[in-house]
């Protein structure tokens, strides 16, 4: 348990840097200013089309609201089925979003309510070079600093994160994307800009941990058929 948290700790320190590096210059694109709530809506649903394929979809139902998810078998076959198994095994149900980065992402995947971590022993290989970049509203898997590490971590990009994307030419092992919001976009951005604090729990630092609560009610499949 003590090693899971201590490793979980280094995660944060991961995107930590990652954000860093952002605010520094990187070539990823600055998100979008001056404009009304409304417009940012409006632009929020124009950009989460539906694809055309038959994917999965999977639903989040938190204390702030519904947000949905395609995801993306064709393209990342593992994560999605690890993933779906953790959403049909009732793993997050329960869990908050332990992290709301302003102009980065939002992460939930280890802690409930209580601030226990919740352990899932089996890990995903890294599917980050299957051509699906961490662009805006894009669903990515969290990992440590094994590229094949990721467990049950995901988070929500808030704005186009282009240096969590594999790399070969610069020996990025890059952050798996395996899906996208495609409803919901105005709930993330809710939850991006809650105040937040750092909490220390067992001696790990959880940064840009939300003073409000967030948490995941219920995950499930959604079949529309």
């Amino acid at each position: 348990m003590i090693t899971q948290r201590l490793a979980i700790g280094f995660l944060f320190a991961v995107f930590a840097f990652a954000g860093t590096a952002d605010e520094t210059g990187s070539t990823a694109e600055k998100p979008m200013e001056g404009k009304s709530e409304a417009t940012q809506a409006a632009s929020d649903d124009t950009e989460m089309k539906e694809s055309e394929q038959d994917n999965p979809k999977v639903l989040l139902d938190t204390s702030h609201g519904t947000i949905m998810l395609e995801l993306f078998a064709d393209k990342a076959p593992l994560t999605v089925k690890h993933f779906l198994k953790l959403v049909d095994d009732g793993h997050y149900d329960g869990i908050i979003f332990h992290r709301a980065h302003k102009g980065f992402v939002i992460q939930a995947g280890s802690w409930d309510q209580d601030l226990n971590s919740r352990d899932v022993p089996e890990t995903v290989k890294n599917e980050a070079m299957n051509g699906l970049k961490n662009s805006k509203g894009t669903v990515a898997m969290a990992r440590y600093d094994d590229p094949d590490s990721a467990s049950a971590d995901f988070f929500i990009n808030t704005k186009n994160n282009h240096m969590l994307n594999y790399s070969e030419s610069e020996g990025k092992a890059g952050y798996a994307v395996f899906g996208k919001v495609i409803r919901g976009m105005k709930i993330v951005h809710e939850i991006e800009n809650l105040n937040t604090k750092t909490e220390v729990v067992n001696g790990v630092e959880l940064v840009n941990f939300p003073v409000d609560t967030v948490v995941i009610t219920k995950a499930q499949q959604f079949r529309d058929r």
